[in-house]
């Protein structure tokens, strides 16, 4: 409840919540002042002026940081007021030059665009990339998986297999072509 009170005496605002903040804080001190002196072990001037110690150099503290609180704020805004005095004089605005588009350099292509490149050159050399192989190529993560399927619902590719690749499987060469399975078996 102390640490409370403190708090809302250095808020900044209201005299009735700062004066509700310093009764509940000297009721605090006050509390624990009583404590301190009876749970003394000998009820002499020199215990109690012991025991009282803390919950006053306690006091005494929260007292002197209000102070330099006030203080502190008091300085702030005068700085700020006389900051708002010595801006009222006209300043020239700063404009911004005007670029054309053709000055910036051209934007870096996405890594869409640089996928659909990467497609395009290795169905030239006679292979269909896997979308992990687009993940691994341009480090991205299952993002050449998604790409490949939209570009197959949209229709920009076959969404089927249309080559042939041969899979070899203890001693039998099989090919595998549009969901067909052809086995061919060698002897010899």
């Amino acid at each position: 409840m102390l640490t409370t009170a403190t708090v809302e005496l250095w808020k900044p605002g209201h005299r009735a919540g700062r004066r509700s903040a310093w009764v509940a804080f000297g009721f605090e001190v006050v509390l624990s002042l009583c404590a301190n002196i009876v749970a003394a072990p000998v009820l002499s001037a020199l215990a109690v002026a012991v025991a009282a110690c803390p919950p006053l150099a306690l006091l005494l503290a929260v007292e002197l940081l209000n102070r330099a609180l006030k203080r502190h704020r008091a300085e702030t805004a005068n700085e700020t007021g006389n900051e708002t005095t010595e801006t009222d004089e006209t300043v020239p605005v700063a404009r911004l030059a005007v670029v054309s588009d053709e000055s910036r350099p051209p934007a870096e292509p996405t890594a869409e665009q640089r996928m659909w490149a990467y497609l395009q050159t290795e169905w030239a050399k006679g292979r269909r990339p896997t979308g992990a192989e687009l993940d691994r190529v341009f480090a991205t993560n299952n993002y050449g998986r998604r790409v490949l399927r939209r570009w197959g619902q949209s229709g920009r590719i076959p969404a089927k297999r249309t080559h042939t690749r041969p899979v070899v499987a203890r001693g039998r060469e099989q090919r595998l072509s549009d969901s067909r399975l052809t086995v061919t078996c060698s002897n010899g």
